[in-house]
């Protein structure tokens, strides 16, 4: 007799070879989400992160790679993107009754009571110096997605010297 295995919440792996139909905008810069073929929906919860993926409609997941600092997602035209590991959710219809899932929050820290995503707001209004830190944050912004392209670059260059 086989033992079954019953998945408590979506992880990405469940979506490879999705179409990626869409990539919503919400009024706010930082909720963007990416929308897979069926309704499936993975979406930024990274305040930081206020750039939405481009020319990814029409291709599919190709694979993801994992790591401490971020989970990224590789699409059948060659495009990468990456997602805090934390600090992104998926809302697939099929799963949840309950919303969204935050596939890698740990389940212990849910156990102990701390939620994988709180829902109260950073702040309520902006401070004074809020242009000055909005330009250091897109600063902070480009430098990683730089560094993140240039590491690419270098596996990328690495896998067809070998």
């Amino acid at each position: 007799m086989t033992k079954l295995e019953f998945v408590q919440k979506p992880h990405l792996s469940l979506y490879l070879g999705k179409q990626v139909t869409d990539v919503i905008q919400h009024p706010e810069p930082w909720k963007w989400c990416i929308v897979l073929e069926g309704g499936v929906e993975i979406r930024n919860k990274d305040r930081r992160e206020t750039f939405k993926p481009k020319d990814i409609i029409g291709h599919r997941i190709r694979t993801i790679s994992m790591s401490e600092g971020d989970t990224t997602l590789h699409f059948t035209n060659e495009q990468k993107w990456s997602l805090n590991p934390t600090q992104y959710a998926i809302y697939d219809p099929k799963y949840s009754t309950e919303g969204e899932s935050y596939p890698q929050w740990p389940g212990e820290l849910e156990d102990a009571g701390i939620p994988s995503h709180p829902e109260e707001e950073v702040s309520i209004e902006p401070s004074a110096d809020w242009d000055r830190q909005r330009e250091a944050m897109e600063q902070e912004q480009d430098k990683r997605i730089s560094g993140q392209a240039r590491d690419w670059m270098e596996e990328d260059q690495r896998e067809s010297d070998s």
